[in-house]
């Protein structure tokens, strides 16, 4: 199981529990004693660079843009994405992601031959908060799906798939609302390969 992140919404003590304690648990470098009473078989704290085989998958932490820290900002617990190779395919997952500089992910796309990225489009809050602290505060705490398409493209990922909206929201507006505004912003753009799948859905990746 990969973690990107520290915040109590994505390493959350309280759902790791129903977890079963000899699944090898992947997280962030400075994560680790946040979890260990938790008795979980195995633990492995990554950074950006390192690298990973887990039954023959191979993963490796890449750079994100996000808060580090658990209940305020600080320089640790680290953020990080990963991309997971195996069976023909190739993922990135890149957690959570603010709206600084996203150059890094340029980077990531020419290092490796993206068949999906999963990207945040919201959060707990409606797609028209974000885009107001973006302006007035600190360049927001997280993305919404007009940037997810950006950093797709920035990728070269050959599938999006949409994460982080819908499931944990606050009642200020309507949780399909960052899918939404997607759809249409895709369509808009003309833009390909993006795939918004509901709980249990999958998609089908082939290589090449």
């Amino acid at each position: 199981m990969l973690v990107t992140h520290s915040h109590v919404d994505h390493l959350n003590r309280w759902s790791l529990r129903a977890i079963e304690r000899d699944t090898h648990l992947v997280v962030p470098r400075g994560c680790k004693h946040i979890i260990a009473d938790l008795g979980f078989a195995r633990v492995t704290e990554m950074t950006a660079g390192d690298q990973l085989d887990v039954g023959g998958v191979a993963v490796e932490a890449v750079g994100t843009r996000h808060d580090h820290g658990r209940w305020r900002k600080n320089h640790t617990p680290e953020c990080v994405g990963y991309v997971v190779a195996g069976g023909g395919a190739t993922i990135h997952h890149a957690g959570d992601i603010d709206f600084s500089d996203h150059a890094i992910f340029d980077d990531i796309g020419k290092r490796f031959a993206i068949d999906a990225t999963l990207l945040p489009i919201g959060g707990m809050m409606p797609v028209w908060y974000y885009r107001v602290r973006r302006r007035a505060f600190d360049r927001g705490i997280h993305i919404d799906p007009d940037c997810a398409l950006d950093i797709y493209e920035r990728l070269g990922a050959k599938n999006l798939v949409p994460i982080h909206w819908g499931t944990v929201h606050l009642r200020l507006g309507l949780p399909s609302m960052p899918r939404r505004r997607l759809e249409k912003v895709a369509k808009d753009r003309q833009a390909g390969g993006v795939s918004i799948l509901g709980h249990g859905e999958r998609l089908a990746l082939r290589s090449g």
